[in-house]
């Protein structure tokens, strides 16, 4: 992905509340997360194949933070890629590995499709000998309609939750300026979406959950996970495509 000179940076460190796999909570009443819960809190959809996907669902993910430094402030897609591959590994790399892997350019940050290599290759020895291909592909996609299907197809995909136990994360990129926690500050950002309530089909009531990593010199300066309306993330979303696509076209990786 593409990011401008300024792009709020995603380190990985990972946050260390709890020991092992923590699930972040997802309160699908609601649009604002709860504290950290144990896996069996969250909903797990034991799909077959063929059946019709579910109006709400969440992927457990660990957090991870950037550290407060100025040379990190670019690392927002590795910081999401560390989200990402946390639900499917239990050592998920450190993030100087990711952005290796990344390509990633501490001055202005990675592409989608160099994000997307380096999750298919982390992903490699996990997915290949089940799939036979590589899981993630990396799009441009301008209709929210499209968003959703991607989000929900993907969080509740019934093929990787009877073959991995486990629903896909979903990565975006947007802009920050409408986003909770940014105080209007405006770049490019990548984040990882690990769950979804689209049970009242509008937009405006629907939610996405999130993960951020960016430090307070990033210009972040809210909770490590974020439950938002997707007529909010649409808005950030459609930001990205007006404002980031020409040097970036690729904003979603599912």
């Amino acid at each position: 992905m593409a990011f401008a000179a300024l792009l709020p940076s995603c380190f990985g460190v990972q946050v260390g509340r709890t020991a092992g796999p923590v699930a972040l909570a997802y309160n699908f009443a609601a649009k604002t997360a709860d504290p950290v819960v144990t896996p069996e809190d969250l909903p797990h959809h034991k799909l077959v194949i063929g059946q019709v996907a579910v109006s709400s669902g969440a992927v457990v993910v660990r957090g991870f933070h950037e550290p407060g430094d100025f040379a990190h402030r670019n690392y927002c897609g590795a910081g999401a890629t560390q989200v990402l591959l946390s639900a499917w590994m239990s050592n998920v790399p450190d993030i100087e590995t990711v952005a290796k892997a990344s390509k990633l350019n501490p001055n202005r940050g990675e592409y989608g499709a160099d994000a997307t290599n380096a999750i298919n290759a982390f992903l490699a020895p996990i997915v290949m000998p089940s799939l036979g291909q590589a899981r993630y592909k990396a799009e441009h996609i301008t209709s929210l309609d499209e968003v959703k299907a991607r989000i929900q197809g993907d969080i509740t995909d019934p093929r990787a939750t009877i073959t991995f136990d486990h629903g896909v994360p979903v990565m975006v990129q947007t802009m920050t300026r409408t986003m909770p926690g940014w105080n209007h500050w405006n770049a490019t950002h990548m984040i990882t979406i690990f769950a979804f309530d689209f049970s009242h089909n509008d937009p405006a009531l629907d939610t996405v959950t999130y993960a951020e990593t960016p430090s307070p010199l990033a210009g972040y300066r809210g909770p490590d996970f974020q439950t938002i309306s997707v007529s909010a993330l649409w808005v950030a979303m459609q930001a990205y495509l007006r404002e980031g696509a020409a040097s970036d076209p690729m904003n979603v990786i599912s």
